[in-house]
């Protein structure tokens, strides 16, 4: 997760070699992120039920990702035109390369990278962006609380079903306390959950609300437009009528039939005419 903006926006200088590599990159850091927290949350949730051999396969790949997490931010640091803004803009990289227990959230970076490149192509849109989100931090909250406090006396949260709970009381503020964490580091997650589950509340609020605004202006702009239309209607019908009479009074005057005065075929129906010999 980054707090960039774009040039445009006057935001960090890339540069080319930055936007090229980025352009290569972000799709694939984007999959290996999902297969990161596959693998991460399979190894802690059902810990007990695979086999050493499994296990110790899940932790290479999981190493293995992470390396190439690393590299690409070691790369991405070294083309970038602003190096130490960069850093300074990349916040969630940098501490999840220091702080080995804050790994995980790299997926959030990660994945706020593909959505932006999705968006930029058409694909994701704000709102779905904020409910993909929301729905990894709850994942990476529920697991990294699991991977906490199992194990220690006293625990609450012993089983996976037990930490998804946990995770959606705790986000939406609602806190019914049936389940609390007892290690610093579970505490340290439900402080951070917490903190970011206000402002995601408020984000989707907003989002929400913007969503019915757009409908009712586009029902209302759809009833304006029908509105419109029929305005040109019935001035064009006051239009034409009005050309009628002059052309009926114009030849009136003129004291001859056929065309009208203007040299336009009447847009009048004729009179019936008395002189009709069939009727003598």
């Amino acid at each position: 997760m980054s707090f960039e903006l774009g040039e445009h926006e006057g935001g960090l200088k890339k540069g080319a070699k930055y936007e090229a590599f980025a352009k290569r990159a972000d799709g694939a850091m984007a999959v290996l992120a999902m297969v990161f927290l596959v693998v991460w949350s399979a190894r802690i949730a059902f810990r007990d039920e695979l086999p050493g051999s499994v296990r110790a396969t899940l932790l290479t790949i999981q190493s293995l990702v992470w390396l190439v997490f690393i590299v690409d931010l070691v790369i991405r640091v070294a083309i970038h035109e602003q190096r130490w803004r960069f850093l300074l803009t990349h916040p969630l990289d940098v501490v999840a390369v220091i702080i080995p227990a804050a790994r995980p959230l790299k997926i959030l970076s990660v994945f706020a990278s593909g959505t932006m490149l999705a968006s930029r192509k058409g694909v994701v849109k704000s709102t779905q962006a904020v409910l993909i989100a929301v729905l990894l931090l709850l994942w990476i909250a529920a697991v990294a609380m699991l991977d906490a406090e199992r194990g220690h006396e006293g625990a609450q949260i012993v089983n996976f079903g037990d930490s998804i709970w946990w995770a959606l009381v705790t986000v939406t503020t609602v806190g019914y306390g049936d389940y609390a964490p007892v290690t610093i580091e579970g505490r340290v997650v439900a402080t951070i959950l917490m903190l970011i589950g206000i402002a995601l509340i408020g984000i989707v609020t907003a989002s929400v609300a913007a969503w019915f605004v757009s409908l009712t202006q586009g029902v209302e702009e759809e009833k304006e437009e029908a509105r419109e239309v029929e305005r040109e209607e019935i001035t064009r019908q006051q239009l034409l009528s009005r050309i009628g009479d002059l052309e009926a009074k114009l030849d009136e005057l003129a004291g001859r039939g056929g065309p009208g005065a203007s040299g336009l075929p009447h847009l009048t129906p004729k009179p019936p005419s008395d002189a009709d010999p069939r009727s003598r």
